[in-house]
């Protein structure tokens, strides 16, 4: 089991791979100065280069939050992220779906049961009816 610390440092290597920006640009060591200290402020990018930034991690289904002059992560944005992007619980198969044997999982449509009508006969039965 990984602990907090080591998750983060998962989720900032994904983060940073993911979001396809080149490591010698500036928007790169921003988005790492957001992930190492939690916290972005305008005057590192500029507001309309931090909106773009703020649209990979949209994109990314990463947690933020505006706060005056700037962008912070979220309590717990990197644990929370680990959990449901990086790794989702795994759905349980419902026993509905399970099948017993072959016959299960056979379509009985247009079979006959007692006392009713092939769905083709109804059909056939209906138009000589109707002429």
């Amino acid at each position: 089991m990984k602990t907090d610390v080591q998750k983060a440092v998962e989720v900032d290597a994904y983060i940073l791979k993911a979001s396809g920006l080149i490591k010698e640009k500036r928007g790169y060591n921003a988005l790492l100065n957001l992930l190492q200290s939690g916290t972005l402020m305008n005057e590192r990018l500029g507001m309309p280069d931090t909106m773009e930034l703020c649209k990979i991690l949209i994109h990314l289904k990463f947690d933020y939050e505006f706060i005056a002059n700037g962008v912070k992560l979220t309590e717990n944005a990197k644990v929370n992220y680990y959990n449901t992007v990086m790794y989702p619980p795994k759905a349980e198969a419902s026993p509905e779906r399970i099948y017993q044997n072959k016959h299960d999982r056979r379509l009985s449509v247009g079979k006959e049961e007692r006392g009713t009508r092939h769905w083709g006969n109804q059909i056939m039965a209906a138009k000589k009816d109707s002429e």
